[in-house]
């Protein structure tokens, strides 16, 4: 049995996005379903089957008609194995017969939180949840096969490419379409699995795609095909892409060309992007990463309600909020004064307070000798005649904005210190008058 082509590798990533794409032993069955009683492919039929998945109902039934019209070792493959949970999905069709080849081929992101908010986490770490799932999939659910084939659109592009530099002795091949990356923790953990699977796989994308971009790819041939596509949603549809395709009597695309030069500029940008999030100190890039993937997950899941939505996108915030104050020494670590236990009711957090206000006082000290350092710079290089001016009034501008936030600080402290004392004289009248009462 011969391995199978680009066309019949996208169609079945087409299909992988149809909820029957599980549901049934053969292409053959899942075909012989959608037949009305003239034996020709059906609409009516196909909405009865349940396919859908994210896809048009004209998509699907012009993938289905398209299944049927290839040839007859195509429409035999078995799902011999199959696994939809945990926000994977995948499915190993395999020819019948002792000689039997299998190929393994993973949904891009479905519905669920989880699996939107694993996108993001590849960022960070070096094997995802659902990388896993995946690895496990081949590795034991498809054990029996030598010589696997792996391919997907989207999410499931990164999950076969996972599976072969994971798999590198079973697994063969990997044909990505529109597949992201990986993050620095997978490439630098992985570089020697990465490095060697490389060399077999393929990323096809359309030239406006714009989930390839994403990290740092895995393959080492990368080739695109000019889309068809609209909109953003078209940029990255997998029928838009199978349509946009031209194939040769073999199935291999041949209407290759380059990157969309915005595409093309938007990746160049991205990838600083990144490189600024590796570069954060003591897990920044977690703490960023975890509030992307609440907000993305929040807005395109629909498998949890608002509640837990709103509950994980404040957890990651407040996580985000504290990391940037211990970064930039905005802590306030304090012991707690004592406070009267007639106010206990009226508690406020006076050592607390104290603390920032005492902090803010430090960090004006630190502005005004950063605007005097600015100042005697200013008066001090041997500018050359030509740039004198230009020098001159950017370090003006700098000395303006550090004594500007220096006046913010002053009248921010001032106001707090205020606060304090007014809740300290309170405090201590109130605690005086109760004292001095008398009680029946």
């Amino acid at each position: 049995m011969r391995e199978l082509s680009e066309k019949e590798l996208l169609l079945l990533s087409n299909y992988l996005y149809m909820d029957c794409s599980t549901k049934y032993g053969s292409i053959n069955e899942m075909l012989d379903s959608c037949r009305d009683e003239d034996g020709a492919v059906s609409p009516a039929r196909i909405a009865n089957i349940g396919a859908g998945g994210g896809m048009k109902p004209e998509e699907c039934y012009d993938i289905i008609r398209e299944m049927d019209a290839q040839s007859g070792d195509f429409k035999a493959l078995e799902a011999v194995r199959t696994i939809d949970d945990g926000g994977i999905r995948a499915v190993c069709f395999a020819s019948p017969g002792e000689d039997a080849k299998a190929t393994v081929v993973f949904r891009g992101t479905g519905g669920g939180y989880e699996a939107w908010a694993d996108n993001l986490r590849g960022e960070y770490m070096s094997e995802t949840d659902m990388q896993k799932l995946a690895d496990d999939f081949v590795r034991y659910d498809c054990g029996v096969y030598d010589d696997l084939t792996v391919s997907g659109h989207s999410k499931g592009g990164n999950l076969a490419q996972f599976a072969i530099a994971a798999n590198r002795d079973r697994v063969n091949r990997c044909i990505s379409f529109d597949g992201q990356g990986f993050g620095k923790s997978a490439s630098e953990e992985y570089k020697y699995q990465m490095d060697e699977a490389s060399y077999r796989t393929r990323s096809v994308s359309g030239d406006k795609d714009y989930v390839n971009i994403l990290l740092t790819p895995l393959a080492h041939e990368m080739v695109y095909v000019v889309s068809g596509g609209e909109s953003l949603a078209d940029y990255h549809s997998p029928y838009v892409l199978y349509k946009s395709c031209e194939f040769d009597e073999d199935g291999n695309i041949v209407n290759l060309g380059r990157q969309n030069p915005v595409v093309a500029c938007g990746s160049g940008l991205l990838k600083k992007v990144v490189a600024g999030l590796d570069s954060l100190p003591d897990g920044g890039d977690r703490n960023v990463s975890e509030l992307l993937a609440a907000c993305v997950a929040g807005v395109m899941s629909n498998d949890r309600d608002d509640a837990y939505k709103k509950e994980r996108l404040n957890e990651a915030w407040n996580n985000v909020k504290q990391y940037t104050a211990g970064l930039f020494g905005f802590t306030c670590d304090y012991e707690y004064e004592d406070v009267a236990t007639v106010t206990d009711s009226m508690y406020f957090d006076h050592g607390g307070l104290t603390s920032v206000v005492i902090q803010m006082r430090e960090m004006v000290k630190e502005l005004s000798f950063v605007a005097s350092a600015l100042s005697d710079l200013r008066s001090s290089i041997n500018y050359k005649a030509a740039s004198r001016l230009a020098v001159d009034i950017r370090l003006r501008k700098q000395e303006k904005e550090v004594l500007k936030a220096e006046e913010v600080l002053i009248r921010y402290a001032d106001a707090l210190e205020h606060i304090n004392r007014l809740y300290t004289g309170c405090e201590a009248e109130l605690t005086e008058m109760i004292a001095s009462a008398s009680f029946a």
